[in-house]
């Protein structure tokens, strides 16, 4: 365990290889030259020019989660520009590199998981990950529109990894990425809070919004995701539905995110990253917490499908509203 950091997570597997803890760079306490020094988290003996597969976690700098008000990599419309660089920069980590082969990878709000794999012969690890690092903080600095001071130190100095022995443990590990988002609640500003996986906020989104009492629809528009606070009882119905058919849906419901997560069919959909929950700053279950439920659909979605709408109800006076594109 490296001294003064806080544990973050810990995951260990049992598959006939060492079980695993990863730790954050980050501490609440003040810096203290004397407990916080660097000494070496590699494993002694190993071979890093050698090849082999690894498990890497990279985090970003205490500086840097500051300047971005603790959450560097995500941003309010979930897809951030700085997590775009990471992504393209670890893209070309393998592109100009025959002898890299990238596995499931994550970003996630402070920091980053990846499973790489290195044929012999050629850079070791450390050098690998070094040039991506360095590669994001040149493009983030580069952008002036991130602000973030050429004096900002993006990444902490080390990373940790693990070495994978095995197939088994590989996919497990995978599994892990690929799960980690839902896992972890996020602040996108004004008062939201999500679960789930936040790229689907980049898809083109439809609003889904029907009155009280609506007759059932004949079938269900396609989209690229569904997005709604599926509150009157036909968009329950529709919603039920999305869920049996593995649809990717961004739901709003009139509850805190906890309680959403336990509802039959969402953790299914979360683990397999077709669901955003997000939580409004108004949970209350009365009409006026509704109404900024449904507003805030419409305000959102690319598209509106809408069954069924009483008139003179709530929902026509909001499109009534509306202003015109």
């Amino acid at each position: 365990m490296v001294r003064g950091l806080k544990p973050f997570y810990r995951l260990c597997v049992s598959s006939g290889w060492e079980s695993f803890r990863f730790f954050t760079f980050m501490s609440k306490s003040p810096y203290n030259p004397e407990i916080h020094h660097r000494r070496s988290i590699r494993l002694k003996g190993h071979d890093y020019a050698g090849g082999g597969l690894y498990f890497i976690t990279i985090c970003a700098h205490r500086e840097f989660i500051a300047t971005m008000h603790g959450n560097p990599f995500f941003g309010a419309t979930c897809i951030s520009p700085i997590q775009e660089i990471i992504k393209a920069e670890w893209k070309k980590t393998a592109e100009l590199r025959p002898y890299v082969r990238l596995g499931e990878m994550v970003v996630m709000p402070d920091h980053f998981h990846a499973l790489i794999a290195l044929k012999g012969g050629h850079a070791p690890l450390g050098d690998v990950v070094g040039a991506f690092k360095a590669a994001v903080s040149r493009e983030i600095h580069r952008r002036g529109d991130m602000h973030v001071a050429r004096t900002v130190r993006i990444w902490h100095r080390n990373y940790y990894e693990m070495i994978v022995r095995s197939a088994d443990a590989e996919k497990k590990i995978a599994d892990y990425i690929r799960m980690n988002p839902w896992r972890c609640v996020q602040q996108f500003g004004n008062g939201l809070r999500g679960m789930g996986n936040p790229a689907l906020w980049n898809l083109d989104k439809l609003g889904v919004l029907c009155s009280r009492n609506a007759p059932r629809p004949r079938s269900i528009k396609n989209a690229g995701v569904y997005l709604g606070g599926f509150h009157s009882s036909m968009e329950k119905e529709i919603f039920a539905k999305l869920l049996e058919l593995k649809k990717p849906v961004i739901w709003c419901p009139a509850w805190g995110l906890e309680k959403a997560a336990l509802m039959p069919g969402v953790s299914e959909a979360l683990e397999a990253n077709r669901m955003l929950i997000l939580e409004m700053k108004n949970r209350e279950g009365n009409l006026v917490a509704a109404e900024q439920r449904n507003r805030f659909v419409i305000e959102s979605a690319d598209e509106l499908w809408l069954p069924h709408i009483t008139r003179g109800g709530m929902l026509d006076r909001l499109l009534a509203e509306r202003k015109p594109a």
